[in-house]
């Protein structure tokens, strides 16, 4: 089962959003800094893993390992699902990749690059084209329900939706909110 990296370090701090623009980071610096930290934690450097961290990087959004797949399987037609899935969840667990559910898929997106290390975040994501935003607090801050007898390991809160881009294609769109 892939575990929820709630930060740019894998903390589950409970602090409010604080900057965290990864797309001001350039795909070359997202994909040279993953490589880095793969290489550290003892990982062999492969062209596939670098082109699997390439789309990440140029792709600001979740995405899902048979797309992952699909965008690899022309250059590398001997390439297994499995291998694409094993080298997913290998940058899950270093903190490369975010992962979440949506419709009883894994989704995976690049991890924060440059926001606080103490800091951690939850995102609206687009059911459509699976562009995400930053929501600027965490619900946990919020809680009332005495949970003193417990102890939170990690938590998840994500708001589905279509984003404006999305929601300016679909005609029938009326606005509920």
């Amino acid at each position: 089962m892939l575990r929820h990296h709630s930060d740019c370090c894998g903390n589950h701090s409970h602090s409010t959003h604080n900057n965290c623009h990864e797309e001001t980071l350039a795909a070359d610096e997202i994909v040279a800094r993953g490589l880095q930290q793969l290489k550290a934690a003892g990982f062999k450097m492969t062209k596939k893993r670098e082109e699997i961290l390439r789309i990440f990087a140029e792709n600001h959004r979740y995405l899902s390992a048979k797309y992952i797949h699909d965008q690899l399987s022309e250059k590398y037609p001997t390439m297994s699902y499995n291998t694409t899935y094993r080298n997913i969840y290998d940058f899950v667990e270093e903190g490369l990749l975010e992962a979440t559910e949506y419709n009883q898929e894994q989704m995976f997106r690049i991890n924060c690059w440059q926001c606080d290390h103490d800091h951690h975040h939850h995102h609206f994501i687009c059911t459509d084209c699976g562009t995400t935003i930053p929501l600027d607090a965490c619900p946990m801050e919020h809680l009332h329900t005495d949970l003193s007898q417990v102890q939170v390991e990690w938590h998840r809160f994500e708001i589905f939706g279509k984003c404006q881009k999305c929601l300016k294609k679909d005609k029938n769109y009326t606005k509920t909110v």
